[in-house]
């Protein structure tokens, strides 16, 4: 619970919010929350009104998107591309706050080049369309997941229509799946540092100039005291009240 806003405040108070050695002193208390200062700095009671020992934080958490699968020259039925790799928050030692699951790859070699068809674009996520799919010419790329459509697919690679008997139909591949997007909230105790960790996006799969897209990368928000922190790389906050 809180301590009090304004009013008399005691540091008998503090120490039943924050604990302590009942030494009655306040110099054990430096950084104890947001905004009380650090060690060197002068305390008063006054610093720790509206403190508290434990924080809320709220949080999203995305994965990386799939990589999309690649086309053929000629043929079918190739290796799919890698998954996006999963997002996570945790407490290190401690709890696994949430986690996100990366994106499926997409297969490779699975649609015939004349059928038109919207999987073989990168599935989009919440934050952005994802990589379109390859031109049915050599070299057919699949073009990358927007780097700020974060989760999202990459583009499945383009294939090779037969255009006489001898030329065989090469088939192109699927887009790239979205990632798991996640939300919710968590409450630690003030000063408690927790890690974040950023999916990658799934490389596209290849096969000679026939490549699939990648796909984009994770993301992390993670917001308390009306302040929000994001995260496109892994990375630590210490959540303090």
């Amino acid at each position: 619970m809180a301590l009090p806003t304004s009013g008399p405040l005691s540091i008998a108070q503090i120490e039943g919010e924050f604990g302590g050695s009942g030494a009655k002193s306040l110099s054990e208390y430096y950084s104890a929350a947001s905004g009380v200062p650090s060690s060197g700095s002068p305390l008063s009671i006054s610093d720790f009104y509206g403190k508290s020992n434990v924080v809320t934080f709220s949080y999203e958490l995305i994965g990386g998107g799939g990589g999309g699968g690649h086309g053929f020259d000629g043929g079918a039925n190739g290796s799919p591309a890698p998954n996006g790799g999963g997002s996570s928050i945790f407490i290190p030692s401690v709890i696994s706050v949430a986690s996100a699951s990366g994106g499926t790859g997409g297969r490779s070699g699975y649609f015939h080049p004349a059928t038109n068809t919207a999987d073989k674009d990168g599935d989009a996520s919440v934050y952005g369309p994802g990589g379109t799919r390859g031109t049915n010419t050599d070299p057919g790329y699949g073009s990358d997941a927007p780097s700020s459509s974060y989760g999202a697919g990459g583009g499945g690679g383009g294939g090779d229509l037969s255009n006489n008997k001898l030329d065989s139909t090469g088939y192109t591949g699927e887009g790239g799946g979205a990632s798991t997007r996640v939300t919710g909230s968590h409450t630690v105790t003030s000063g408690t540092t927790i890690s974040i960790t950023i999916g990658s996006g799934g490389a596209g799969a290849f096969h000679g100039s026939y490549k699939g897209g990648d796909g984009a990368a994770g993301y992390a928000t993670i917001t308390f005291n009306g302040a929000t922190t994001n995260f496109t790389s892994s990375g630590t906050i210490t959540i303090t009240g």
